[in-house]
This record gives C-alpha cells, structure tokens and sequence, in this order.
C-alpha cells in the first residue's frame, strides 16, 4: 500500500510514516517543512519520500497525490492550537479549512481508498459529559475547534456526493518523544530533567486526555487499516480523563524530588484564552469496530517522554506556530 502523510514532517507525522514504513508501506511525505533528503533520512529512516509542499495550493496536492499513485492519504496538515489560531483565527481557516478542501478535492478525483483526517477533541468545545461519544453533539469554542469541525463536515460531504472514503480520527492531547513545544505534560518533564520547581497559575481543576504517541498511531492505523466502517469518526485516546492536579501527583510518584506551585480552575492557554471544559473521549466504538485499545499507561508514557527530553535538554522545548504542513515552524508548536 502507498500511503500519502500530509503533514508527515510534524509531531504526529513523522511517528506515523515510521511506523507505515516499518510495516512494509511505501509512504510519502508531503510537508511545507519539508528538510533536505539528508535530514528527512536521518530523523525518519531510508526508504521515505519527502516531497515539499503546501496543502493550500491545489494543484500542488493533485500533482503529489496523482504521482505517488497514493492509495490511502492521512491528512495531518494543519494550523493546530487553540492559543495560536486565537491569534490570527484568518490563517486557521485559510490553511485548515482551504487547505482540506484540496486535499479532500485530489482525493474524490483520483479514487483514494480511503482518507483519515486527523481531528480534534475541539470539535466538541465544552464537554457536555465525561467521557463524550462520538454521537455527543460538536459546539466548538475556538477558531481551531471550529476549523476542525469545518473540516470534518467538507470530508462528510465528500464521502456522501463525491464516494470519498473519509473518515475523522479524533485525538486528544497526544504527548510524547519529539513534541515540539511547550505543553503539558513536556514542560514539567523538562522541569524534572533541568531539577526545577514547575509553576502553574490556575488549571489544577483542568481533565484531559492525555495519549500516548504511539497509541495514537495504532489508533489511525487502525482506521487507515479497516476493511469497512461503520462510522465517519472515531475517538482515538484513552477513554480516560486526568485532571492536572492528578498529573502532578503521578509525576511526584516518579520524580519525588520535584514539586510543583500549582493552582485550581480552568487551565489558561494564553493570556484571555483558557482552555475548554474538557474530559475523557470514549474509545468503546474503536475497540468494538476497530479492536483499538489504548496500550500505555500515563506513567509508562511520562517516563518514556522523560527519557527523550532529557537526552535532548535545551532543544526538547521550544515555542512558536505551527506551519501550514502540520510540522513546526523553527522553534514551533504542534498544539496547546
């Protein structure tokens, strides 16, 4: 199978092409970020194409699509962040919305197989119940929230005129070696590496679902991989919620020498920008239609990403946007 990775120079790109590749698939990459061949060798391993490219630019999809004779394509290009498109909300849905429009417009055209969107749990803004369903009605608060909705209703729209075999993989708060920015938890495990007192104003009160990289891949794959599906999205997490104040505590269990000034109420993304009411994403759909079950424990997942950042202290953290492609910009974040 030859897959097509939007966005494929990004956090959760990258993990995925390795892992197709590591299966045997002939993937590539298109990505805005796109490096020069050496380095796409050297952080992804030989056997990828990287092809540089921009999802707002439609002929440049169709080209990239039609020339790699792509079977499947995950779409992971995106402007992400609820602080970042608050920001400048005109880029989100230049690039989220315009730019999946290209992607979904190639895609109809050539006969893709299927098409897995990587989504968000912003879809729902504040979480009516915890956890929420697939079913559970999206009300999205934020300019990022209301992109990624947008888009899932463009991929339904595609699938029931034009036969494209979308469906929307929604994740949420995926962590891991190679996060690209400052959130939790890679601030505090670089507080932990670097032997300092972590801080946080207010956000203690904050749940989320906090997932593993690598049980995200198996999630989409598991998407990508089906023969048939019986919905057009699926929750790829954890089916738990963590409250920060619960996530301090795991940490202390691990790190008993570090400690943290934390304090209640909502979790505040950037100055006048907090973050949504949120909670646990039910997996029950993916593991009754997919066998999708969630592998890595919080702890397990916090010491593997500990391990990472403290062999690349000083260059783990960084902050800054995200690109068009879905990879960071020098210096830029993948989500909030």
């Amino acid at each position: 199978m030859t897959v097509l990775v939007t966005g494929g120079w990004g956090f959760i790109g990258r993990h995925l092409a390795r892992a197709l590749a590591g299966r045997g698939d002939r993937v590539v990459v298109f990505d805005a970020a796109a490096p020069d061949a050496e380095e796409a060798a050297r952080v992804l391993g030989r056997g990828i194409t990287v092809v540089s490219g921009d999802i707002t630019q439609p002929d440049a999809v169709r080209d990239v699509m039609r020339d790699s004779r792509a079977d499947s394509v995950i779409h992971a290009a995106a402007v992400v962040g609820v602080a970042s498109t608050a920001r400048d909300p005109r880029q989100a849905a230049e690039v989220n919305i315009l730019g999946a429009l290209s992607v979904f417009e190639a895609a109809s055209e050539l006969g893709i197989r299927r098409l897995v969107d990587l989504s968000s749990e912003e879809v729902y803004g504040h979480f009516a119940a915890d956890p929420v369903t697939e079913e559970t009605p999206g009300d999205p608060v934020s300019p990022y929230g209301i992109s990624k909705r947008a888009v899932e209703q463009l991929g339904r729209y595609y699938a029931e005129q034009r036969g494209l075999g979308y469906v929307a993989a929604r994740l949420c708060w995926v962590y891991g070696p190679e996060f690209p920015r400052e959130r939790l938890p890679l601030t505090w495990l670089a507080d932990v590496a670097g032997g300092r007192t972590s801080s946080l104003e207010s956000g203690g009160d904050q749940r989320i679902d906090f997932t593993y990289v690598s049980d995200a891949v198996r999630g989409v794959l598991a998407v990508l991989d089906a023969p048939a599906l019986r919905g057009r999205a699926y929750h790829v997490a954890t089916g738990t919620s963590t409250s920060v104040r619960e996530l301090a505590q795991v940490m202390r269990g691990l790190w008993p020498d570090w400690s943290v000034q934390l304090g209640d109420g909502p979790l505040r993304l950037a100055p006048g920008v907090n973050a949504a009411t949120k909670g646990a994403l039910s997996v029950k759909k993916a593991e009754a239609d997919l066998g999708y079950r969630p592998a890595v424990p919080l702890s397990e997942g916090l010491r593997r990403t500990y391990d990472w950042v403290s062999r690349t202290q000083g260059a783990a953290v960084r902050p800054g946007e995200a690109s068009r492609s879905g990879a960071p910009r020098a210096g830029g974040p993948r989500r909030p």
